[in-house]
């Protein structure tokens, strides 16, 4: 995906409407076909996902329903490792049928020529607001920002962005950081006084620096998304970055927990096919089934997402979980850069998986 497409999905997720999205692309194919050999090898589905309430989402929204309509049955597998997927295709020993792949993982994916081409005669989703790449498939927008237990830090207690999460001397308190790179450079970037308009290309030294700052008060390296959430409940540490519909879930469960839309990090989030999967249409099937509007609004309203459907979009922007949307106007919230990503991740992720161990 090149920048200049990802910012005209950006305007038209601002605009909200299937009349004024500059970045629709209607993708129409043939009916779709699932052959003899689909029917008889592919009885079993392998999905990557990010564990915890996501999971459960991915269950009652995507695979169970999926299972239902075509027999197919649908396993999850938490964390899809980038390397672990990498090592799969090569060996030619594939595991895993589809990937759910956030912005640095299907970009630099599709650069290691890592996913098989998306096949349109199977999925035809109707009007997008961001259009497929050849090899991976928008499937909706999500938004990270800060989390923190409100009874143990109160109003003026927590930071409430990123400039605060670093700023330990007016916050203290014990951090949660992610395991990951992407997401994790640009919040220290954004700390350390960068406008998220001139984030890329990210200045990488300038970022450890920062994350060299905060480290002394990382209490906990996340390696999952629910390990994000899970710290603070827990009383491990007092401040983390995390995604909104994790905090939520935490809350209806009984957790006081809080979550920061003062300033967010904004990503779409991709479905892949990895090259070699034996089970190649019922993946495909599989992506065309999440990408129906009625899939689509579930699951952003369940998420609070903004959906990659411009029917589920209309629908979830009038609907009552728009008050949980980010503002995508505001010029705090930051929009990653996915072609950045897709050229650096190897690099970043290998540097940053060795500064969290020295």
């Amino acid at each position: 995906m090149t920048k200049t497409t990802f910012l005209t999905s950006r305007r038209g997720l601002l605009k909200g409407g299937a009349a004024g999205l500059a970045g629709i692309v209607g993708l129409t194919a043939a009916p779709a076909v699932f052959s003899r050999r689909a029917q008889a090898a592919d009885t079993t589905l392998t999905v990557t996902s990010w564990g915890g309430d996501y999971n459960k989402m991915v269950r009652e929204i995507f695979a169970d329903p999926f299972t239902q309509e075509t027999g197919i049955k649908v396993a999850l597998v938490d964390n899809g490792d980038m390397a672990k997927v990498k090592a799969q295709v090569q060996s030619k020993a594939v595991q895993w049928d589809v990937i759910d792949a956030p912005a640095a993982f299907a970009t630099s994916g599709a650069r290691d020529k890592l996913w098989e081409e998306l096949d349109l005669s199977i999925i035809k989703p109707g009007p997008l607001v961001q259009a497929a790449a050849p090899d991976y498939m928008p499937l909706y927008l999500y938004s990270g920002g800060l989390v923190w237990d409100g009874k143990r830090s109160p109003d003026g207690k927590h930071p409430v962005d990123f400039a605060g999460f670093y700023d330990v001397a007016r916050f203290p308190g014990r951090r949660v950081m992610r395991s990951l790179a992407s997401e994790t450079l640009e919040a220290a970037l954004i700390a350390d006084g960068v406008a998220p308009k001139d984030l890329y290309p990210l200045d990488v030294e300038r970022a450890f620096r920062m994350l060299d700052r905060i480290k002394p008060h990382v209490s906990k390296w996340a390696a999952t998304t629910p390990d994000q959430v899970n710290a603070i409940v827990q009383g491990e540490a007092d401040f983390s970055y995390s995604y909104f519909n994790r905090v939520k879930s935490a809350q209806k469960a009984g957790a006081s927990l809080d979550f920061s839309f003062a300033q967010t990090i904004n990503s779409l989030d991709y479905f892949a096919v990895p090259k070699g999967t034996k089970n190649k249409e019922a993946a495909m099937r599989f992506i065309d089934f999440c990408l129906r509007p009625d899939r689509q609004v579930a699951w952003a309203t369940r998420g609070y997402y903004l959906p990659n459907s411009v029917a589920a979009l209309d629908e979830v922007k009038g609907g009552p979980a728009s008050q949980y949307l980010p503002d995508l106007t505001n010029g705090k919230n930051v929009i990653v850069d996915s072609q950045w990503w897709s050229e650096n991740y190897t690099a970043m992720q290998k540097r940053y998986a060795e500064w969290m161990l020295t």
